[in-house]
């Protein structure tokens, strides 16, 4: 998945049908801040 589709992703999961709110996207940025400490907990 391409970083784009990793903060989609974050947004929808926190928003659910409301992803577009500014709670959502606030949840999107900050996931997308910490991606690279994200996939180092995966391994």
């Amino acid at each position: 998945m391409t970083p784009a589709q990793y903060q989609e992703l974050a947004a929808c999961y926190k928003g659910g049908p409301y992803w577009e709110t500014d709670d959502a996207q606030d949840h999107r940025r900050g996931f997308a801040n910490n991606l690279d400490e994200a996939r180092n907990a995966l391994r």
